[in-house]
Order: C-alpha cells, then sequence, then structure tokens
C-alpha cells in the first residue's frame, strides 16, 4: 500500500491513509497493542439468551406493541409512460388496476396482512376489513 495518499480530504472530513511501511517508520506500537503484522485475535464474547416463555410465545413479543408501523390501502395501481404522467392536469382520470367494489389491499409496512372494503365514517375514508391473510401466504413472499 506504499504509495497511498497521506490525507484526502472530502466534504465530511478528512481521513489518514497510511502504508504499512510508514506504520514501522512511525515508532514504536502504543502498549497493548499487536506487534506490525500481527493481528490481536481473541474468541468473541456473547450474552446468554433467555429461556423462551411457556405461554407459547405471546409475552415474548409484547414489547413490541408500541412500536409504530405503517399501514396503507392500495386501492389499485398503474402503470403509465412519463409522457403521460407529465400531461396529468386537474381533471384528468387514470384507471387504475382494481373493479370498483373488488376488495383494497391492507398493507403493514409493505407486507400485505388483509383485505377490506372502502367506508366513510364521519366525513373520514376507513377500511373494513374483510379477510385477514394467512400467516403461510403472508411469509410465503419473504
Amino acid at each position: 500500500m506504499t504509495g497511498t495518499p497521506r490525507d484526502r480530504s472530502d466534504a465530511t472530513g478528512s481521513m489518514t491513509w497510511q502504508s504499512f511501511a510508514d506504520a514501522d517508520a512511525a515508532g514504536p506500537a502504543p502498549a497493548g497493542a499487536a506487534p506490525a503484522g500481527e493481528a490481536n485475535v481473541h474468541p468473541a464474547a456473547f450474552m446468554t439468551l433467555g429461556q423462551e416463555d411457556a405461554t407459547g410465545g405471546q409475552q415474548s413479543i409484547a414489547f413490541l406493541s408500541d412500536v409504530e408501523v405503517e399501514l396503507t390501502a392500495e386501492l389499485g395501481s398503474a402503470r403509465m409512460q412519463i409522457k403521460h404522467i407529465l400531461g396529468l392536469r386537474p381533471g384528468s382520470i387514470v384507471e387504475l388496476n382494481r373493479l370498483a367494489g373488488e376488495p383494497v389491499d391492507i398493507m403493514v409496512n409493505k407486507t400485505l396482512i388483509a383485505r377490506g372494503e372502502v367506508v366513510v365514517v364521519d366525513e373520514k375514508f376507513a377500511i373494513r376489513v374483510v379477510e385477514i391473510v394467512p400467516p403461510e401466504r403472508r411469509l410465503g413472499g419473504v
């Protein structure tokens, strides 16, 4: 690696490059460091994992109950060429790939979990769940 630049700066700060030959010329290594050319190798230490709860894991995921996820309802989709997208104006109509009255997909973090129908509750759109996607079909896509 001789011939590498000593200092190289970028927008986030500077980084010093040093070859092994430069490190030898720099003098003795600090106390506790491995000698030049030798790596300080030791086994990794890992914590012991706790035993699974006898209730079938229900309590083991309780700590996730307050984690926020993104839930979306997909009404449909369409493929369009850029020239048609650039031509969209107020009043333009985009045809989707779903029929009117067909269930919408309910997704959590882009994973299909259910299907439902669009309803209105207090002047806001909502989804009434009509089908839960079985876990084996959900996890089959992973």
